[in-house]
């Protein structure tokens, strides 16, 4: 990919709306969930071996029954966080270096990012921002493995976390470069899956729910019983129901919590088994794979989606002209069981610019800008500074629709994240979902 200076022109905005889109995530069905050979690959690749760690995984709960995955370090889950090691060699910056004059190269998804936020990140620090983007994350690590991009700042997946850390192919992050890191919501100011921020900064938050229009069908899934059972429920709606393609686990997860499954990391192959025959009812009637929903919900081509709460703030960009944004549903449950999951930033081992990159993660943390990128892209930072009052204050989005899709504190901290998984669990999970591929239309 050419570097893009991220100055607001057309090619960071949608050709329709004009609102920035989420990036393509159809990057993540194409890599998202790297099989452990890539993995291993990735440490054959930076020279790195667990023998070289000076330090074991200090874990905040018992991990003696957790599989260990590469370089040794343990398996996290929500329920038995790990803290990641800091190997010999590999410590992070100093503090309180001057800032480098850049430019910073910032190595992301896609088009996400808020021209105007970026802007004011140039203006304040006196650089150029250079974005660069990637279509899968085996592309990206190939990349930076290879020194085919010198990135400063990098946004790669959490499921593979561990991998980059036992490459030593990111840094540690010094806290006293981020004091705005003190904005974000408890539980990911200190993640599961990074126990005290060691490698990562947060970014967005979504939520996975239930998306339609109320005026092309008639349901209700908060009335029933068991909401995720609508698809398989929901009457006049053949091929008309949209599922999610951006992970290999993302359609897995929905059938997984129709039969009451709330703990992705211990999923057995049984379950997948038995999500996989499930799913492949609503792929036979006509449901169609996708990484985004928020077009065809708009255009009325379905009516019914598993989505992304970000999809819903773009529907309206896409509804016929005099149709209401109250024809608009989305459910997602109060008390967060159902997937809610997140970006985070990090700084890559071979950035010129390490004190710089802190710099831009500390400025996206900051109320206003990260108000304003949220008017822009369409999804939330997870600071507790936000509130709902205040975002509609900002006519961020339509109040309805932000009534609809505001991830509570409570979501974000009982929400069920797509697991790292075992090597067990990522070959189910990519036979699954290859099969269900093969037989949906897209």
């Amino acid at each position: 990919m050419s570097e893009q200076r991220a100055d607001g022109d057309s090619r960071f905005g949608d050709e329709q709306s004009g609102r920035l889109t989420r990036r393509s995530m159809l990057a993540r069905a194409a890599g998202g969930a790297v099989a452990a050979s890539s993995a291993a690959s990735i440490l054959a690749a930076c020279g790195s071996s667990s023998s070289s760690s000076n330090s074991s995984p200090s874990q905040t709960a018992s991990t003696s029954s957790a599989a260990i995955g590469i370089g040794g370090i343990p398996i996290a889950t929500k329920d038995h966080p790990v803290q990641l090691p800091i190997y010999s060699g590999n410590h992070g910056i100093a503090s309180g270096l001057k800032p480098e004059k850049g430019p910073l190269i910032v190595f992301d998804w896609g088009t996400y990012l808020s021209p105007s936020v970026v802007k004011s990140f140039e203006q304040r620090y006196g650089v150029q921002v250079q974005l660069t983007t990637y279509s899968s994350i085996n592309e990206a690590v190939k990349k930076l493995t290879t020194g085919a991009i010198a990135a400063d700042v990098w946004v790669p997946v959490v499921e593979q976390l561990p991998n980059y850390v036992a490459a030593k192919l990111i840094q540690p992050i010094n806290h006293s470069y981020l004091p705005n890191l003190a904005n974000a919501l408890p539980s990911f100011h200190s993640p599961w899956y990074d126990p005290g921020a060691r490698y990562t900064i947060p970014n967005y938050v979504w939520t996975t729910g239930i998306a339609w229009r109320n005026d092309l069908i008639k349901i209700d899934p908060a009335s029933m019983s068991n909401p995720w059972d609508v698809f398989w429920t929901a009457t006049g709606d053949n091929g008309k129901i949209g599922l999610q393609n951006a992970d290999q686990f993302d359609p897995l997860s929905l059938a997984l919590l129709r039969r009451g499954i709330t703990d992705f990391s211990s999923v057995t192959q049984a379950q997948v088994s038995t999500a996989l025959s499930d799913l492949q009812q609503l792929v036979s009637k006509g449901a169609k794979l996708q990484y985004t929903a928020f077009q065809p919900l708009g255009t009325g081509t379905e009516v019914l989606s598993q989505a992304w709460n970000g999809d819903v703030i773009l529907i309206p960009d896409y509804l016929p002209s005099g149709t209401p944004v109250k024809s608009i549903s989305y459910w997602f449950p109060s008390n967060g069981r159902g997937s809610v999951n997140n970006d985070f930033w990090s700084i890559p081992k071979t950035s010129k610019n390490p004190v710089l990159a802190h710099m831009w993660m500390n400025h996206f943390l900051q109320e206003e800008n990260a108000i304003q990128n949220y008017k822009d892209v369409g999804y939330q930072q997870p600071l507790r500074t936000l509130s709902l009052g205040g975002l509609k204050a900002a006519k961020v989005a339509d109040p309805y629709i932000l009534d609809l899709v505001w991830v509570t504190p409570e979501m974000a901290a009982n929400g069920l994240p797509n697991p790292i998984p075992t090597a067990a669990q990522n070959k189910w999970f990519a036979t699954a979902f290859a099969t269900l591929s093969s037989g949906a239309s897209s």
